[in-house]
């Protein structure tokens, strides 16, 4: 019986550990303009595809997040000004973590 449990636990414990996360966890700093809400991370900003998460952080406030990246993202292009934001890549905000 002792062995079984054992071999149970460990069997769990493997499972467990071998799963992995789909998002990074990151500090960054809010960028808003009026081609929409950015992250700069590494000194490379990355477009927010959920920007609503962002709404009540003031730009340029540092923030710890975990993100997923995407290949693309229904609010591109709906910008309000002419002005043109490069950015690096697409984000989704998983979580805003505690600092």
């Amino acid at each position: 019986m002792k062995k079984v449990l054992v071999l149970l636990l460990t069997f769990s414990l493997f499972l467990l550990s071998a799963c992995s996360k789909d998002f990074l966890s990151v500090d960054a700093t809010v960028e808003k303009n009026c081609t929409g809400t950015y992250l700069k991370i590494d000194n490379k900003f990355s477009y927010v595809c959920n920007a609503e998460i962002l709404a009540s952080y003031a730009n340029g406030q540092a923030i710890s997040i975990s993100y997923k990246s995407l290949e693309g993202c229904s609010s591109i292009g709906n910008t309000v000004c002419a002005m043109a934001f490069s950015y690096d890549n697409i984000i989704e905000i998983k979580e805003i973590l505690k600092r």
